[in-house]
C-alpha cells in the first residue's frame, strides 16, 4: 500500500474541514427554518417590522395568543402575549404586535369580540377622532364585546325559564287528571258512554221503524216548498199589500191623534196640580178644610130652611084676598 505524501494529506484534511463546515451550516439553516416555520404558525411574520401597543382588560373572554389583530376586517397584527398586569392584580394586559405602516389614531379602542360560533376571539381596532396618533408602547382602551354564545345564552334564558314554567303547569295539569280518574270516577264514565251507545242504538233503531214516516215528513216538506215557490206571485202580491195597508197607516193622521191625547193629557195634569194647589172652588174644598167646613154648614142650614119652609110654608108665604094685612 503507498503511503500519501505530504499534498494528500493537506487534501484530506481540507476535505474533513469542510464536511465539519456542511454540517454546521445545515444545522444553521435547518434551525432558522425552524424558528420561521413557528414565527409563521403563530402569525408572526419575522420580515416585517412590527410596533407593539399594549390594552388593559377586567376580562379577554377566552382571547389568546396569536389572535388576528383586525382593522375593518383586514389582518394588521396578532396578540403577542397576554399576562396579568402584576402579580397583585386581577387586570390583564394584553399586547398587540401590529404592522409598523398603520397608524393608529387617538382614541382606538381594542374591541375583543367572537371571530364566529366556534373558531374564538379576536381583536377589532376602532378608530378614533384623534387628534395626532398613538406611539410604538401606547396603551389603548380595551373592551370586550359579548360572545355570541353568551348572547345566545341570554336570549334564550327567558325562553327556557318559560318553558320550564310550562312544564311545571303541564306537570299539574296531569297530576290533577291523575286525580281526577279514581276508579269510581272511570266506573261513571264508562256507564255514561254505555248509556250514550244505548241512546245512539235506540235513535237507530227508531230510524228504522219510523223510516217511512220521516221518508213521507221529508216529502211533505218538499211538496211545501214547492208550493211556495209555485205561488210566489202571489206571494209577492200579499207582501205587497202588506206593505200598502203598513204605508197607509203611516200617512194617516195618527200623528195628529197622538198630538191631541198629549194635548188632553196635559192639561189634565194642569187641572190635578191646580186641585193639588188649591187653586178655584174645587181645589179649596179638596185641600181648605175651613172652607169645606162653611160649605157644609152652609149647605145644612140651607137643608134645615127648606125643611121648615116645607113644614110651616104660612110662615114664610102669606096669600089674602083683600089684599095686604
Amino acid at each position: 500500500m503507498t503511503t500519501p505524501g505530504p499534498f494528500g494529506k493537506l487534501i484530506k484534511k481540507q476535505m474533513k474541514i469542510s464536511n465539519e463546515v456542511k454540517i454546521g451550516l445545515t444545522t444553521i439553516i435547518i434551525l432558522v427554518a425552524f424558528i420561521i416555520t413557528f414565527s409563521f404558525l403563530k402569525g408572526k411574520n419575522v420580515f416585517k417590522s412590527t410596533a407593539n401597543y399594549y390594552a388593559v382588560y377586567d376580562d379577554v373572554g377566552g382571547l389568546l395568543v396569536s389572535s388576528p389583530v383586525e382593522v375593518n376586517g383586514f389582518q394588521v397584527g396578532i396578540v403577542q402575549d397576554i399576562r396579568f398586569l402584576s402579580k397583585t392584580s386581577d387586570k390583564l394586559l394584553v399586547v398587540f404586535s401590529i404592522d409598523k405602516s398603520f397608524k393608529l389614531p387617538v382614541n382606538t379602542e381594542a374591541q375583543i369580540k367572537p371571530v364566529s360560533i366556534i373558531a374564538g376571539m379576536k381583536v377589532q381596532f376602532i378608530y378614533g377622532d384623534g387628534p395626532g396618533f398613538y406611539a410604538e408602547r401606547d396603551t389603548l382602551r380595551g373592551t370586550l364585546n359579548a360572545s355570541i354564545i353568551t348572547t345566545i345564552e341570554e336570549d334564550i334564558d327567558p325562553i327556557l325559564k318559560a318553558a320550564t314554567a310550562t312544564i311545571e303547569n303541564l306537570d299539574s295539569v296531569t297530576q290533577a287528571i291523575s286525580n281526577l280518574l279514581t276508579t269510581d270516577f272511570v266506573v261513571k264514565l264508562n256507564k255514561t258512554v254505555s248509556n250514550l251507545e244505548a241512546t245512539t242504538t235506540t235513535l237507530s233503531n227508531i230510524a228504522t221503524e219510523r223510516e217511512k214516516e220521516i221518508d213521507s215528513l221529508i216529502g211533505n216538506l218538499h211538496t211545501f216548498s214547492e208550493m211556495l215557490a209555485n205561488n210566489s206571485d202571489r206571494l209577492d202580491n200579499v207582501f205587497a199589500n202588506l206593505n200598502s195597508i203598513s204605508d197607509s197607516l203611516a200617512i194617516a193622521e195618527i200623528g195628529t191623534t197622538i198630538d191631541n191625547l198629549k194635548n188632553s193629557l196635559e192639561e189634565t195634569t194642569l187641572l190635578l196640580d191646580n186641585l193639588n194647589s188649591g187653586k178655584g172652588s174645587a181645589g179649596k174644598l179638596l185641600v181648605d178644610e175651613d172652607f169645606y167646613l162653611n160649605l157644609n154648614n152652609t149647605i145644612n142650614s140651607l137643608n134645615s130652611l127648606l125643611e121648615d119652609i116645607n113644614n110651616n110654608p104660612k110662615k114664610y108665604v102669606h096669600f089674602s084676598l083683600f089684599g095686604k094685612k
